[in-house]
């Protein structure tokens, strides 16, 4: 028991507990004052849900760079007096800079494992999670996509860490500063191998388009001039053959049009055109591809970008994604959800259904077809 005590009491320990007092208490109530979408949140788990949405924590880091001076009562050091620079000892018994990236790797940690680490059980029938039969109407699609999916009804997590525990202790040396928030979904797709290739030249690339372009095999980091290594070619991990038969993501600049905004026909009608992927697509026959084609035409680069590199999908499998989502709902509902201006947060919800029914990157194309049919049947247009 002495011995517990002594180890909760360490000044580590300490720092920790005051940042968190901090955050939960003074911290909150500025941002709340500021933020409309923080003061919304139930206050006893406000920092956890900003913690877990990348997208709201960039945007309270961008309000504290914004008004600093509103937080000004917080960052005091442990004699009251204003703490000017983000490397100075605050009250809490650390910088600025530290706390930071105390925040940027927790956020990371569970950005992982949201990504990374499934949680539901597989046991249950992709039938009951989408009961109960939804209202009608728009109303009723955002509910069936917004709403909770089921509980699992047991977890089981494999022995040793996890997929998002390995990614997360091979770059967490690096998540250092607030900027890297928005590139969270790029760092996790990498593999730990990848991380180690890069070491702390991971922090050149500052967008998360800058990333996702390496990742994706587009042009080559250009790094500063004078940099160690800089004349010579980037070093790529060793892949395995079995590694390189799964990572079989869309390319970006394959799929989208020259100017960037929408998904490229021209990508998409080989695709729709191969016997096995057409009787999914279009049912009713060739007749139908025609209008089909119409209808995804109207996809957004941002959705293209969600599925190809957020979810990982190849190529066909993103094809079948959305073409079973177009023929089900008709051109302008279609365009709504997955258009130029669709909400990023119901694609995400989307996605997080597919991946809660057991559906990977390399599952078969019949299954997104299934799932995307069944998904949108109560909202399917009259033919």
């Amino acid at each position: 028991m002495v011995a517990d005590t002594a180890a909760y009491t360490t000044p580590a320990d300490l720092a920790r507990r005051r940042i968190n007092a901090s955050l939960r208490g003074p911290v909150l109530d500025v941002l709340a004052g500021l933020l409309p979408d923080v003061a919304s949140l139930p206050r006893e788990r406000a920092v956890g849900l900003i913690l877990s949405d990348y997208r709201l924590l960039h945007r309270c880091f961008q309000t504290f760079r914004a008004r600093r001076d509103a937080f000004q009562a917080v960052l005091v050091d442990r004699r009251d007096r204003p703490v000017r620079g983000d490397n100075e000892v605050m009250s809490c018994g650390r910088t600025l800079n530290q706390t930071i990236s105390m925040m940027v790797r927790s956020a990371a940690k569970r950005h992982f494992r949201q990504r990374l680490d499934p949680w539901q059980d597989r046991s249950e029938s992709v039938a009951a999670r989408f009961d109960p039969w939804p209202q009608p109407g728009w109303r009723g699609m955002l509910e069936r996509v917004m709403g909770n999916m089921r509980p699992p009804t047991a977890r089981t997590r494999p022995p040793g860490p996890s997929a998002a525990d390995r990614l997360y202790d091979s770059i967490k040396e690096y998540l250092l500063h607030d900027w890297q928030v928005p590139i969270l979904p790029q760092y996790a797709r990498m593999t730990p191998a990848e991380v180690t290739a890069l070491g702390s030249r991971i922090l050149d690339f500052r967008d998360a388009g800058q990333l996702a372009a390496h990742l994706d095999g587009g042009e080559p980091m250009a790094w500063p001039a004078g940099m160690d290594g800089a004349a010579e070619p980037l070093p790529q991990p060793v892949m395995t053959p079995a590694v390189a038969e799964i990572d079989q993501r869309a390319r970006l600049i394959d799929l989208l049009t020259a100017d960037g905004s929408r998904l490229a026909m021209k990508a998409m009608v080989p695709i729709l055109a191969h016997p096995e992927i057409a009787i999914l697509a279009s049912p009713r026959g060739r007749e139908g591809l025609r209008p089909l084609c119409r209808t995804l035409s109207r996809t957004g680069a941002a959705t293209v970008r969600q599925l190809a590199v957020g979810y990982g999908l190849p190529a066909d499998r993103l094809a079948v994604f959305l073409a079973a989502a177009a023929d089900t709902l008709g051109g302008d509902i279609f365009e709504r959800l997955f258009g130029p201006g669709a909400d990023a947060v119901l694609v995400d919800r989307i996605i997080a259904r597919a991946r809660a029914s057991g559906l990977k990157p390399d599952s078969p194309p019949a299954a997104f077809n299934a799932f995307m049919r069944r998904l949108f049947a109560p909202f399917r247009r009259g033919d």
